[in-house]
């Protein structure tokens, strides 16, 4: 019974791991609830992502949604982000960082939601405003690999309000360094015996599934159907911070 909870959990995860992130806040706490460890939920998660990002990035790229100028400096970034987060998940506490990207999100609403055309139409922001991105974009990437849940959603916040992306290309570009983030995390996390084999490959199969359903429904409804589903995740997210 718990194989097919695990499998229906990715399958929802990597919906919307591939339209507009927040597949960690369903997966990690579908775990944990299954009796996983904080670190193992977080590790089997990272294997999950692998399959949704594995299959998002395939789609975002045959439909040519990425743009790889940018898509090769973040990952980079999400390369060595994601080896520090790695090495300070399994060495310390780490509620703090819910908690970080909270606040994250909660400083980021009102642009988002005063701002009609956010994500709905591309933009050319300056300089300094994209350096800012970029600096909070490697800080997400670390917390990322430590957290499994949270970050990816004010990632696609960056993509649209500092680099300017409509949301579906916003998100396109940043698969490639979704998928690193989520391979290495996967890999290391292995290697210290944080993932369980078997739940791992059910929970990947999931993702891989929902992770291309997710992909081929953003591409096919366009951007103001995805940011109304985006709406709805930071909706849910603010209340989960808020009461629980």
């Amino acid at each position: 019974m718990h194989e097919v909870i695990v499998f229906i959990v990715g399958l929802v995860a990597g919906f919307l791991g591939a339209t507009v992130g927040g597949g960690g806040m369903i997966a990690i706490p579908a775990l944990l609830f299954l009796g996983f460890s904080p670190q193992s939920a977080v590790a089997v998660n990272a294997v999950g992502d692998v399959g949704a990002f594995i299959s998002a990035t395939g789609e975002y790229w045959r439909s040519k949604k990425i743009d790889w100028k940018m898509a090769f400096p973040l990952a980079v970034i999400a390369v060595i982000g994601s080896i520090i987060g790695t090495q300070i998940m399994v060495r310390m506490e780490t509620d703090f960082l819910q908690a970080f990207i909270g606040i994250t999100i909660l400083a980021f609403l009102p642009f988002f939601f005063f701002g009609d055309k956010i994500g709905l139409k591309r933009t050319h922001p300056s300089k300094a405003k994209r350096f800012i991105g970029l600096a909070l974009y490697s800080l997400l990437i670390v917390e990322g690999a430590i957290v499994g849940a949270g970050g990816s959603t004010v990632i696609l916040m960056i993509m649209m309000y500092f680099f300017g992306y409509e949301i579906i290309q916003g998100y396109a570009t940043n698969t490639p360094a979704d998928l690193l983030s989520s391979l290495i995390p996967a890999v290391i996390y292995s290697f210290y015996g944080f993932v369980a084999l078997w739940p791992a490959v059910i929970i990947f199969t999931g993702m891989l599934i929902g992770g291309f359903i997710g992909a081929h429904i953003a591409l096919e409804k366009g951007n103001r159907w995805i940011k109304k589903l985006f709406t709805l995740v930071i909706i849910a997210f603010v209340i989960k911070i808020l009461f629980f």
